[in-house]
């Protein structure tokens, strides 16, 4: 199969490709798998989706990234508890 991009498409699909260590085929070919549906007879159970054992806890994994605000509210979140734990509650 062929896909024809514009360059600058072509060119951010290559960097990001590098950054993750995967030739440009196989980073388009792990994009395809995670958004077409599952296969006839896959399990809608497999493996990179559900909860798992990780570290001493049970983790959800669905496969997709946690959006990036939700990801900077939990950092922001857990920096103020940490600062009153550290510094006591002042008001």
């Amino acid at each position: 199969m062929t896909l024809e991009v514009k360059p600058e498409l072509a060119a951010a699909l290559e960097a990001l490709a590098a950054s993750k260590g995967l030739s440009v085929a196989d980073y388009l070919e792990q994009l395809v798998e995670r958004e077409l549906p599952l296969a006839e007879g896959e399990a809608a159970g497999s493996e990179g989706s559900g909860m798992i054992w990780e570290n001493g806890l049970f983790v959800y994994r669905t496969g997709k990234p946690l959006p990036p605000r939700v990801v900077e509210e939990a950092i922001r979140w857990v920096r103020e508890e940490r600062a009153q734990q550290i510094l006591g509650k002042r008001s």
